[in-house]
């Protein structure tokens, strides 16, 4: 049992557009006068007219799109020094992260409301083509990508089911990078230092390269990053003494190659390779009662997450269509540890020693109940995945009136996770105070034999081997196969439907195996010492159709209205199992929620979104305005459930929700240089319909959905010579209240809005490029976050206030 077995304790960064992104469609006087600099082999900044997009697997203006889709440029990405997930949060509407509370770098992905922090993931992410969606099985949460060389940013807000499969439930995120280049030689030269309030000196710098290696066939890209973020939490010993500043400070390498090779003009061959390693040293948890930013940890809590994926992709172009293949596969291995103390050794001494030897109470609490106890989690993904794909193009056959895409999906995950936890020197301490051992001892009797209230006696079981209180080892393994199709018929002038559907079938399968005490008598306990008994074995097969439609109709050049209904699903799968019975660990906490089964699995839940929306463009582009509705109506929603005395947690299907929801974002460019924007977000969030009212009732918030999110944003350009210019970019951003729990007694049942300033002052000459930087600029302290660990509360704050410097120079 561990202190990381508590509900999933999230941080939900979320607020809208930043300055810069004022204009998730930036205005034209900001490229015109003294653009920044593009990366070497880069497309075009926008200038104000068409934004070009792939969200639906071929490329068209943002404006004709009917998905309420938001896009951020690689420049616009450096220039707001967006370097995470709290970033990004920010500079996107109706988006959220809900960050494991204790976890940093663990990330759960939220879009209009779709907030669930167990079970499959609810927004698909991809890296160009390929899915690196994972389950939130073990709550390593979404892969964080850091890479610099980034040509932009799609955010789709909605189901995307029809195209990008289960998981997509909320929408989708895909990160594109910059291609390789023949036309010339460039390279990119990045360094950045800040400094944190309560942290210290912060470093980061990147390189990127594009090297043609043949003309106009052969080039080569690559690109490296690395990254160290000082830590603002500061450890002390348990007598109140300072150990060390600054412990939970991160590091983080990113490195990715990619070539594009063009042998005729109809064939184009990408193959890539993307590596990403983070650490970071402890997380940001702090306890409130010690004060602002101080923990008194008996173990630390390091993570390590490594990630690598490599992708071919091959586009060949035959007259009457496209035909894309992309190949992929990543391996990713996340491991960390936690305390475990307050679970382990706090659980062992005051539930199972107090009451069968209540005369050694006070060396129950106060020795054995404070043995430092350290949980060791290791998750290994591995995934191929496979698409074929043929998509119309403007030779196809009625091209003016009819664009197509057609295509099968493949894809295999394996998912290995291990969970090792220890109580320091248990046995011998337990000897020390009572004279014996443990196997010869009430606790064998009474605990060890029988088990848990399992039928049957049997021989002596040593009960914590070699100091382990609980070992697992667990294996995931999925199938899924798919074929999708989408077509947008222009019917009438000004007017297109746009139908698709998806078809998946997917079959999964699951072992576990489990040791230590806090395991007797569940399913798959292996007996130490014993011979080894049978996993325990799962299997599931599923099925599932998505549909999408969509009426679109221009009213004006560049005005639209559009009016959609789609479908999102998520598979089913394992949780636990759970040690299950009326004298287990879990006993009580079982019977007070009417829990009257051992959860071994969750089903897929499903849901259906019907939105409307307009996107227009005025004043020759100088006025952007966007603005879209949403009903949601979420069924059987895959959630996670505590057991707040035995400290696990399991997923279950709780019941119904219904969400609704608006969103709207606006860009002026009230002069030459000179732009505004503003952005807003709504959301109503809740249960409509219970499984279990103890559990969740009719009524509750989902967790992590802020009720209102808002922003403001300033961009100023100044031209200083005809080579040079002064930007100058300020943001506010606001994120409303949320509910980060379903228990009403659970102190981070209510959290408190924030909110946030950021502000830049750039010197832009020809390509390159200086700039200062405040982030957080009033260094907001609100608590935003108080999960209560076994009576002990800990608590989270946003980013402190951090000043930078950075240089870019470009050849």
């Amino acid at each position: 049992m561990t202190v990381g077995k508590v509900a999933s304790r999230r941080i939900a960064f979320t607020a809208a557009t930043s300055a810069f992104a004022l204009v998730l469609m930036p205005g034209p006087g900001m490229a015109q006068v003294a653009p920044a600099a593009s990366a070497p082999g880069a497309p075009p900044a926008d200038t104000g007219g068409e934004i070009i997009v792939t969200a639906q697997k071929r490329s068209e203006d943002i404006r004709t799109v009917p998905i309420s889709l938001s896009v951020l440029s690689g420049n616009a990405l450096q220039d707001q020094k967006i370097a995470n997930y709290d970033d990004l949060s920010r500079a996107v509407p109706g988006v959220a992260f809900n960050t494991v509370a204790g976890e940093e770098g663990r990330t759960n992905i939220v879009i209009r409301g779709v907030s669930s922090t167990s079970g499959a993931s609810t927004v698909g992410l991809y890296l160009d083509d390929v899915s690196i969606t994972v389950p939130n099985f073990y709550r390593d949460g979404s892969i964080e990508v850091r890479l610099p060389d980034i040509a932009r940013v799609e955010v789709l807000r909605g189901p995307q089911g029809t195209l990008y499969g289960d998981s997509s439930e909320g929408g989708t995120i895909r990160y594109i990078t910059n291609p390789a280049s023949a036309d010339r030689f460039g390279a990119t030269l990045t360094g950045d230092l800040s400094t944190t309030e309560h942290g210290g000196g912060n470093a980061a710098t990147s390189a990127t390269i594009n090297l043609p290696v043949i003309a106009d066939k052969l080039s080569l890209r690559a690109s490296v990053n690395y990254q160290h973020d000082s830590g603002w939490v500061d450890q002390y010993s348990q007598t109140g003494a300072l150990q060390k500043l600054g412990v939970n400070s991160s590091h983080s390498l990113t490195a990715h190659v990619s070539a594009t090779y063009t042998p005729d003009s109809t064939l184009t061959i990408t193959p890539a390779f993307f590596y990403q390693r983070a650490i970071n040293d402890d997380n940001a948890a702090f306890y409130p009662d010690l004060g602002l930013w101080k923990q008194d940890k008996e173990v630390p809590e390091p993570s390590q997450d490594t990630f690598a994926l490599g992708s071919l992709t091959i586009k060949k172009t035959m007259g009457f269509a496209d035909l894309t293949s992309v190949s992929g596969y990543y391996r990713r291995i996340a491991t960390r540890q936690e305390d475990g103390t307050y679970f382990n050794s706090g659980a062992f001494g005051l539930f199972f020693l107090d009451p069968i030897y209540p005369q050694y109470q006070a060396q129950n609490d106060g020795i054995i109940a404070n043995l430092p106890s350290a949980v060791h989690i290791r998750t290994q993904y591995e995934q191929f995945s496979q698409e074929l794909r043929l998509s119309s193009n403007d030779t196809s056959a009625g091209a003016r009136w009819l664009k197509w895409v057609a295509g099968a999906y493949y894809a295999t995950q394996k998912v290995h996770n291990t969970d090792f936890q220890t109580i320091g020197n248990v046995n011998s301490v337990f000897q020390s105070i009572y004279g014996t051992t443990m196997e010869n001892s009430l606790v064998e009797t009474i605990y060890g034999n029988p088990a848990y209230g399992q039928p049957g006696g049997g021989p002596a079981i040593t009960l914590f081997p070699g100091n382990v209180d609980e070992s697992d080892d667990r294996t995931y393994r999925q199938q899924q196969y798919a074929v999708f199709g989408q077509a947008s018929i222009a019917f009438a002038r000004g007017w297109k439907l746009d139908l698709g559907a998806r078809y998946s079938a997917a079959h999964e399968d699951y072992n576990s195996v489990e040791t230590g005490f806090y395991q007797i008598g569940n399913l798959g306990y292996q007996t130490p010492g014993q011979p080894a008994s049978a996993p325990y074995l799962q299997d599931a097969t599923s099925h599932a159709f998505l549909p999408k439609g969509t009426l679109y109709h221009d009213l004006a050049p560049t005005s639209s209205v559009y009016a959609s209904i789609a479908k999102g699903y998520r598979l089913g799968g394992p949780t636990g199992p759970i040690v299950f019975g009326p004298t287990s660990v879990c006993g009580g906490d079982f019977n007070n929620i009417g829990q009257t089964s051992q959860p071994t699995h969750f089903d897929g839940d499903s849901l259906w979104t019907y939105e409307i929306g307009s996107k227009n463009d005025f004043a020759n582009h100088r006025i952007r305005f966007n603005a879209s509705g949403y009903l949601t109506n979420w069924k059987n929603i895959q959630q996670q459930i505590y057991l707040p005395t035995c400290g696990y947690y399991f997923t279950s299907n709780v019941g119904d929700a219904r969400i609704w929801g608006a969103e709207a974002d606006v860009s002026v460019k009230v002069m030459r240089g000179f732009s505004l924007s503003a952005t807003a977000s709504a959301n109503n969030a809740k249960i409509i319909r219970s499984n279990n009212p103890i559990d969740v009732s009719v009524g509750q918030h989902l967790i992590d959905v802020p009720g209102f999110t808002a922003s403001a944003g300033v961009n100023y350009l100044h031209q200083v010579t005809p080579t040079a210019a002064l930007v100058g970019l300020v943001n506010y951003a606001y994120t409303g209240h949320s509910y980060g729990s379903y228990l009403l007694t659970d102190t981070n049942y209510y959290n408190p809005g924030y909110s946030v300033v950021n502000a830049s002052l750039a010197l832009r000459f020809g390509p390159h490029e200086v700039s200062v930087y405040v982030k957080n600029l009033f260094d907001d302290k609100t608590i935003i976050q108080r999960p209560e660990i076994n009576t002990v509360t800990e608590g989270y704050t946003v980013h402190p206030r951090t000043i930078g410097l950075s240089l870019k120079l470009v050849d």
